[in-house]
């Protein structure tokens, strides 16, 4: 993507005279590597190669979107001319001569060094296996009115499947997932989480319906605060039991959620958004108290963007999304948070959530769980769902958390309206009071 920002500001200056207009030139370039595995073997390797420019000038709440495929300097010119043309700005001459795309094979240069890493870890910990591995790449860049302009990358890795385990009672088929930045660390992080995941366990009984309490462990609560405060506080969001109260006391003063696209340790980190805009932790509850909302420029107001302007893709236009939970700790140690949950349930892993933001009813899925009893591990139980309201549950959190936030790998894509993103998150053990709970169908 070698352009020529000063001549792209030069072309967009004529959409962007007056305050509140926007307008500005992405673009992104995707590679993604995919690798099918099963007992040992790939099955199946697919590289997906996508690039595009998308356009946008938003004016008097007016929005004009434009797609081009490609992200060569003469692709961004052809979206410029089409948003030109429709506000009845002078033309640009005819562009230059599309550059060639770029070759998706080159990249990928340390794939076979993944693969053999994956050989050696699967052999050892999940030999019967059906499991698919992911590495993506995506480089983006925007330039926008008003001198703003940013250039970024970003390598993901993913493996998500199935496995068969050993347990007491004989071989299981277990799920897993696992989403990381894709550095030399997460190589033995991925280890560290697929012998655990592998461990033997009793077999589990059917979870009983009704009302329980929960510990949510191993980052787990990451995606509860997701999906309880992170999407009712996007900014485009709608009518939600949250809306229109800013610094309500909502939970126990012990109580600091953040959304922090900072954490580049996490999955949903980055250093700039969609939009050029240098993100900041965005405060959801501090010290009990709700915070205000994920924005992007188009609904920043007088605060302007938190920088939480996101695209799927450069097809879409932005719009405000979460990124990475971050809870901070508390003083407690494991045994503690059992003794103060004395009966319930303990949760290490979340596989998905779902919030109806205009009810205020969220529901969490969970893979297996562990009973207590009088502050004790009891049954291994199955899998179930978790429901309930944002408030009451909110206000159903204990002022204890466990003293280690633990990045949540389980938890990497969120999707909002057919729009999919990768999110991420890091979370102590965190006790809600009375959530609805039922086997899995």
């Amino acid at each position: 993507m070698d352009w020529d920002e000063t001549a792209i500001r030069r072309w967009l200056e004529p959409l962007a005279t007056r305050r509140g207009e926007i307008a500005e030139v992405f673009a992104e370039r995707l590679a993604e590597l995919t690798l099918d595995w099963r007992d040992g073997a790939i099955r199946e390797a697919r590289v997906r190669a996508e690039e595009g420019v998308g356009a946008r000038r938003r004016s008097d709440g007016a929005e004009h979107f434009v797609f081009v495929p490609g992200t060569a300097e003469a692709d961004a010119r052809e979206a410029v001319r089409a948003l030109r043309a429709a506000a009845a700005a002078p033309p640009l001459p005819i562009r230059a001569p599309r550059a060639a795309p770029a070759n998706a094979d080159d990249a990928f240069p340390d794939a076979e060094r993944w693969a053999r890493r994956l050989t050696a870890v699967l052999a050892r910990h999940a030999p019967r296996h059906s499991l698919t591995f992911r590495i993506r790449n995506a480089e983006r860049r925007v330039v926008a009115d008003g001198g703003r302009s940013a250039v970024s990358a970003r390598r993901l890795l993913s493996l998500e499947g199935r496995f068969v385990a050993a347990s007491k009672a004989g071989d299981e088929e277990r799920v897993f997932a696992f989403h990381a930045p894709a550095t030399d660390a997460a190589s033995e992080e991925l280890r560290t989480a697929l012998a655990r995941a592998a461990e033997p366990r009793e077999r589990p009984v059917p979870v009983p319906s009704g009302e329980t309490d929960v510990v949510l462990a191993g980052g787990s609560a990451a995606v509860f605060f997701h999906e309880a405060l992170g999407h009712p506080l996007e900014a485009d969001a709608g009518p939600s039991p949250l809306k229109n109260l800013p610094n309500a006391r909502v939970a126990a003063t012990a109580l600091d959620v953040a959304d922090d696209p900072r954490r580049l340790d996490l999955f949903g980190g980055y250093e700039f958004d969609d939009e050029g805009t240098a993100p900041r932790g965005a405060r959801l509850v501090t010290s009990g108290l709700l915070g205000g909302p994920l924005s992007d420029r188009a609904h920043g107001a007088s605060s302007g963007s938190s920088g939480h302007g996101r695209r799927a893709a450069a097809s879409e236009p932005p719009s405000p999304r979460g990124s990475n939970i971050v809870v901070a700790e508390g003083g407690a140690d494991a045994d503690e948070m059992l003794r103060r949950l004395n009966n319930g349930l303990w949760i290490e892993d979340l596989s998905g959530g779902s919030v109806e933001i205009a009810s205020g009813t969220f529901r969490l899925r969970f893979p297996r769980a562990r009973r207590v009893r009088r502050g004790r591990f009891a049954d291994e139980l199955g899998g179930g769902v978790l429901a309930g309201e944002i408030l009451p549950a909110l206000g159903g959190i204990e002022p204890v958390f466990g003293r280690e936030a633990r990045p949540c790998r389980t938890f990497g894509w969120c999707a909002r309206g057919g729009q999919v993103v990768p999110v991420g998150g890091a979370a102590p053990e965190v006790i809600v009071r009375r959530l609805s709970v039922r086997a899995d169908a």
